[in-house]
């Protein structure tokens, strides 16, 4: 402790005054340092036999000189700014997805016997698309508050300039120029990749992710309960687990409830609160058991062996051991569709795999454009049922119809950027977090194409969201947050 005015002459020279002037000055200036190592100042209150104008020693004469003016004046960057601004992108970027399809779902009930295709989904209707319009519209809308507001200072360029080329490369090199109603959300993107770099894209920040995806989750298990007709996608589901619940909640499809369910519960970790951990994933995985979507279970059930496996992170490296399973379930997202396999396996998920590859044949280098499965094979649709799911049901398979090799190109740097900040994560719960994703992704991407770069998509929160933030994130922004 360091006292920082001078003790009256009665008490230097040891007189009988010591006592009272002790307790006469004992609230004086000071400067501590406390248990936490955050210096502190404390003002000293003026003693009781002083006057509150008198004059301090004549060492305070320099402390109230004023300074010079500053030609350029700095001001200080609240980087809590930041993080509200990084959580709030995230919620909205959810919100937008989100909202219409539960507009739509508690308009119209689900009708799975419908033929692909034809299934009511929300843009038939005004008032879903008018809250898409409006969303899209507010996200933009702060994604551009964000770009032009005073920025984390030390930011590493290249990752945005990967995401920005992902972006916008497969429009270039598409053999036909997209339709009118695109540029906006490719404007929406690309402002929104500039606000994730712009405020540092905390990793711990991630932790919206998983509980914004428990309320959908509450909200979809009450719905199942209480409105079972516009909750269920189908009651009288065949590979339903609990009797008479294939829950889909706000989504057109439960696979969609349950991918959502499946990425964020690897999420968890990040959540700093053991009781909010807790609950949040326990509601995760009762959903994901309800929406019964196969993928999804698989997926968490590699999550979770995943979790035991850190749970020895005493005898293993959880770099180590991340880093294969993330490589291996990459891999077989990779070589899994280009085997042979009878049409029939991975409930005729082949056919659709060997049928889009000689589609993709027709263009290697370039593809088919990327609204190729949602206008163009509407146009074989007649001779090729398979043609109406939408996606190549594999990320690879997809990227090559839509953007062919060029696509592939740009895809395998973002992938390997992700890892790469994955491995150089110095928090323990952010690591087991992010390697959890970065497995059950590539293993839901085997069979479904989970991938989205645009916001308006709506796997994109739980795809194109998380590895942007993996790739644009600061690593010398790293605090402790979560279970270590």
């Amino acid at each position: 402790m360091t006292t920082t005015t001078a003790l009256p002459t009665a008490a230097r020279a040891g007189k009988s005054a010591a006592a009272p002037i002790r307790s006469e000055w004992a609230s004086t200036i000071m400067d501590r340092t406390p248990r936490d190592g955050t210096p502190a100042t404390f003002a000293a209150a003026v003693p009781r036999r002083a006057s509150a104008a008198t004059t301090p020693p004549e060492r305070s004469f320099g402390t109230f000189v004023a300074a010079l003016p500053r030609v350029f004046q700095t001001v200080t960057t609240d980087f809590r700014r930041h993080e509200y601004a990084f959580a709030l992108l995230i919620v909205t970027a959810i919100g937008l997805v989100v909202v219409p399809d539960l507009i739509t779902y508690l308009t119209v009930e689900h009708e799975p016997i419908l033929p692909p295709g034809e299934a009511t989904t929300s843009a038939d209707l005004p008032i879903a698309q008018l809250a898409s319009l409006g969303g899209s519209a507010l996200l933009l809308a702060l994604s551009s508050a964000v770009v032009f507001m005073r920025g984390y200072p030390n930011r590493d360029i290249t990752g945005v300039v990967l995401l920005l080329l992902a972006v916008n490369l497969p429009y270039v090199v598409s053999p036909k120029l997209p339709p009118v109603v695109d540029f906006p959300k490719i404007i929406l993107a690309n402002v929104f990749m500039l606000a994730l770099w712009k405020v540092g894209a905390p990793i711990a920040g991630l932790k919206w992710v998983p509980m914004t995806v428990a309320a959908i989750a509450s909200y979809s298990l009450i719905g199942g309960l209480l409105i079972p007709g516009y909750a269920m996608y189908n009651i009288d589901s065949e590979k339903a687990i609990i009797p008479g619940w294939e829950l889909a909640g706000p989504f057109g499809h439960a696979n969609v409830l349950g991918m959502y369910c499946a990425l964020a519960l690897a999420l968890t970790p990040l959540i700093t609160d053991r009781r909010w951990r807790l609950l949040v994933g326990s509601i995760l995985f009762v959903t994901i058991v309800a929406s019964a979507s196969r993928t999804a279970l698989i997926a968490t059930g590699l999550v979770v062996l995943w979790w035991l496996i850190c749970w020895f992170k005493s005898f293993i490296s959880i770099r180590l051991a991340g880093t294969v399973l993330v490589s291996v379930s990459a891999t077989t997202m990779f070589v899994i569709p280009l085997m042979p396999w009878d049409p029939s396996a991975f409930t005729e998920r082949a056919h659709v795999w060997a049928e889009s590859l000689r589609v993709w044949q027709q263009s290697p280098a370039v593809g088919m454009g990327v609204n190729w499965f949602l206008d163009d094979a509407q146009a074989v649709g007649n001779i090729a049922k398979w043609a109406f799911v939408g996606t190549g049901h594999n990320m690879i398979v997809d990227t090559l119809v839509k953007s062919g090799l060029v696509g592939i190109a740009v895809l395998v740097p973002l992938i390997l950027a992700a890892l790469a900040t994955t491995r150089a994560l110095r928090v323990t719960s952010q690591q087991i977090a992010c390697f959890g994703f970065l497995m059950a992704f590539f293993l839901a991407a085997t069979t479904e194409a989970v991938w989205a770069l645009l916001p308006n998509l709506q796997l994109f929160p739980i795809s194109g969201l998380v590895f942007a933030v993996l790739i644009v994130t600061r690593r010398d922004h790293q605090v402790p947050d979560g279970p270590q």
